[in-house]
C-alpha cells in the first residue's frame, strides 16, 4: 500500500473543487492506494504542513490552481525526501499544468498521476522562496493576484483581460530601473516588464522558441521589455509583442541558472500568479531536477 496526500483547493477555479474528492478517492483507491485528505478553505486552521509533519507520504497531489501547486512544492522543498508530485488543474489560467499536458478531467488525471510516468522538473528559488514557472515585475505581472477570486470563478482567463484593460494607462506607465549580474554579465536599464520562466506559457499566452525540453534543462529564460521611451518605441513593442518577436532593440531574451538583481526602489514580483512582495534586492538560482511530478510529456524513469 502507498500513502496519498491529496490537497483540495475548494476556492480555484470555479470553486467547486470538493465535489470532486469522491471520485479521486475512490480512484486512487481502486490502485490500492490510502488517502489522506488535506482541504484549502477559508476557516481551515490546518495546512500541507501540518499533514507532513506528522506522516511520510509516497504521493502528494494538488486539485487546484497554480497558487496552490506553488505552496505544494514549497512545502516539499523543505522535506529531506520528497514525495512524488501530482497534479489535477483545477484553477483559471493554468499555465504550469500547460507545460506538462495535464488534463482537466478528474478520472484521467488521476490515470496519469499512478501511470508512473513522472519527469524531474526544475524550479527556481527566489529569495529562499521556490515558485515553478514564473517571477515576474512590472507591467501587468499583479493582475493575476490582483484580480477579484469571484471574478476568476465567474468568469475564468476574461477576468484578467478586463482587470488588464480597465487598469492599461497604469500599466502601461510602469518603469523599473534594474541592474542585474546574470551568469557573469551584467545588465542595466529601465524596463517596463521583466520575467525569469520555465514555461511554455505565461499569463495563458505562449512565449515563441520555448519547447518542452527547455523545462529541464536546468536553466530558465530571462525576459525584458525595456522601458518605451517615445510613442514610437511603445508601438514597436507592442507589434513585436503580437508577432512574438522579441529579436528587437526593445527585449531581452535569454537562458539564466542565476541571477542577483538590485533596484532603485521597492520592485513588486509575482511568483506562480502569486504576490511575491518588493524587496530591493533578490536573489535567484534553479534547483535542477528539485520536483519529480507526474506528466504527459515523457516517462522519466
Amino acid at each position: 500500500m502507498k500513502n496519498v496526500l491529496l490537497i483540495m483547493n475548494g476556492m480555484a477555479g470555479n470553486g467547486r473543487n470538493g465535489s470532486s474528492t469522491f471520485r479521486i478517492v475512490k480512484n486512487f483507491a481502486s490502485k490500492g492506494l490510502i488517502t489522506t485528505v488535506c482541504p484549502v478553505a477559508e476557516g481551515v486552521e490546518l495546512d500541507t504542513a501540518d499533514y507532513l509533519a506528522d506522516k511520510e507520504y509516497d504521493l502528494v497531489v494538488c486539485m487546484g490552481g497554480d497558487g496552490t501547486i506553488n505552496a505544494a512544492v514549497n512545502r516539499l522543498m523543505k522535506l529531506d525526501k520528497r514525495p512524488i508530485l501530482g497534479y489535477i488543474p483545477a484553477g483559471t489560467t493554468n499555465d504550469f499544468s500547460k507545460n506538462l499536458k495535464l488534463v482537466r478531467d478528474v478520472d484521467k488525471a488521476c490515470e496519469l498521476i499512478t501511470s508512473g510516468r513522472y519527469v524531474n522538473y526544475d524550479v527556481g528559488c527566489f529569495n529562499g522562496h521556490y515558485f515553478n514557472y514564473v517571477a515576474a515585475f512590472g507591467a501587468f505581472s499583479a493582475i493575476s493576484y490582483n484580480t477579484d477570486q469571484k471574478a476568476k470563478n465567474t468568469l475564468g482567463y476574461a477576468a484578467y483581460i478586463l482587470n488588464a484593460i480597465i487598469s492599461a494607462p497604469e500599466h502601461l506607465a510602469t518603469k523599473c530601473h534594474l541592474r542585474m549580474e546574470v551568469d557573469g554579465d551584467v545588465i542595466e536599464g529601465d524596463y517596463s516588464f521583466g520575467g525569469v520562466c520555465n514555461s511554455l506559457s505565461v499569463g495563458g499566452q505562449k512565449l515563441p522558441g520555448i519547447t518542452t525540453s527547455n523545462l529541464y534543462d536546468g536553466a530558465f529564460e530571462l525576459f525584458l521589455i525595456k522601458y518605451p521611451e517615445n510613442p514610437a518605441d511603445l508601438t514597436e513593442i507592442l507589434y513585436a509583442l503580437l508577432q512574438g518577436d522579441f529579436g528587437n532593440e526593445h527585449f531581452v531574451f535569454r537562458k539564466v541558472k542565476k541571477a542577483h538583481i538590485y533596484s532603485q526602489k521597492n520592485v513588486e514580483w509575482t511568483l506562480d500568479g502569486e504576490y511575491g512582495g518588493s524587496p530591493e534586492e533578490v536573489d535567484f538560482e534553479i534547483i535542477p531536477g528539485a520536483i519529480r511530478i507526474a506528466s504527459a510529456i515523457s516517462a522519466d524513469q
